[in-house]
């Protein structure tokens, strides 16, 4: 845990004794007061004056020995979903303290049932959890804080602050939609399908078993050799064609300004690798956009729930504003391109989805494309915008 130091605030003023004018005109009465014998009143000068001593020491020792500790119930949600965020403020002295913890929170991302400002006293050695439930509006990745803790003496005369620096993230997925079922080409090594197929694909791994003399060295599971202390080989199933590589071009976003088109072809795309995912898919992802947290913007493919998870991360971390180009993007984590099937999504047909189509011919990899809008589709590409579906089409 870490926090900037403990400084006064000026949020309010619960007295005017704590005014210095007022201060200094006390001093100046308790000096006209001694001058003149006047005992009633230097007793009570002297009084205000101490208690004003008191409570400013009082508060600029109300932060030693309290620890203070924020979480949440999960990291990872739906638009929708809500999560606990829960602030526990441990008092380990013998000095009670006032205490209020405000936690700053842009509603347009998260909406709290409850007031995020709330106050309590602390006696000694006494504990507190502060708690709120946060609905989650839409896809992002979000910061929780930085949450205010405010401590001050009894009368509250002088709060002193300070904020939690720690981050809390939260990843909000986008929203899953439902989408008409399609299917895409499928391709077999020797034209023989599933588990007749004499190839192997190292993607899948299966399990493992005894390696054998014949079997290449690159197939040792070397993990399971030492679990074992004996030498294993990986077992993988058959090369079939079930690889689906989901990009999406945000040039075109970017250009028209087309935020919500863009969060609506986020959501099918996350729809479409939900969909393949469950259908035994192995799923990849690939954008040109600049990925919060300095993330990649390419998830290879891959056939499990975690690889899901990441895809829906890095969707989830997109923010509309292009980082490179998609062609440098595929030749740089694209090595082995047979038996790839690609879904390509843009905000529109341009001269983009040509250069990509004459790419994706030239390697042989079948491809479907979808669009936000077809408005600027140009008669004389008529071929390649035939092949063009707007994405609407299948979002049900």
């Amino acid at each position: 845990m870490s926090m900037i130091s403990d400084r006064p605030i000026q949020t309010h003023m619960t007295t005017i004794f704590t005014a210095p004018l007022i201060i200094l005109f006390a001093l100046i009465f308790l000096f006209i007061s001694l001058l003149n014998h006047q005992t009633q009143m230097t007793v009570l000068i002297l009084l205000v004056l101490g208690i004003i001593a008191f409570t400013k020491l009082w508060s600029r020792f109300a932060f030693s020995k309290m620890t203070i500790e924020a979480k949440i119930d999960t990291h990872k949600i739906f638009p929708e979903e809500k999560i606990t965020f829960k602030i526990t403020v441990m008092n380990s002295k013998l000095l009670p303290v006032w205490l209020q913890v405000r936690v700053p929170i842009d509603e347009s991302y998260f909406i709290s049932d409850t007031p995020t400002c709330e106050n309590n006293f602390l006696l000694w050695f006494q504990k507190t959890t502060f708690s709120w439930s946060l609905k989650a509006m839409h896809r992002g990745c979000f910061n929780i804080g930085h949450p205010h803790i405010i401590v001050a003496d009894l009368f509250d005369f002088f709060p002193r602050q300070k904020i939690w620096q720690d981050t809390v993230d939260v990843i909000v997925y986008p929203k899953i939609i439902s989408i008409r079922p399609f299917s895409m080409p499928e391709h077999y090594f020797f034209g023989i399908p599933g588990a007749q197929s004499p190839v192997q694909d190292p993607v899948y791994i299966i399990g493992t078993r005894e390696y054998q003399n014949f079997t290449p060295a690159k197939f040792i599971h070397w993990k399971a050799s030492a679990r074992y202390d004996k030498l294993q080989e990986k077992v993988c199933e058959p090369s079939v064609q079930e690889k689906i590589l989901i990009v999406v071009d945000v040039d075109l976003f970017h250009t028209h300004q087309a935020k919500n088109d863009f969060e609506h072809m986020l959501e099918a795309a996350a729809s479409m690798a939900v969909y393949f995912e469950s259908k035994g898919n192995a799923v990849g992802f690939m954008t040109n956009a600049v990925i919060k947290g300095g993330k990649p913007g390419f998830i290879p493919l891959s056939r499990n729930r975690q690889n899901l998870s990441r895809i829906l991360e890095t969707i989830a971390r997109m923010d509309m504003i292009p980082d490179s180009g998609l062609l440098d993007i595929f030749h740089q984590h694209i090595s082995v391109l047979w038996g790839i099937n690609c879904i390509f999504c843009s905000y529109a047909f341009d001269s983009s989805i040509v250069r990509m189509k004459q790419f994706y011919s030239r390697k042989r990899i079948p491809v479907k494309y979808f669009v936000s809008t077809t408005d600027d589709t140009k008669d004389e590409n008529a071929l390649i915008s035939n092949t063009i579906q707007q994405i609407d089409s299948i979002c049900l």
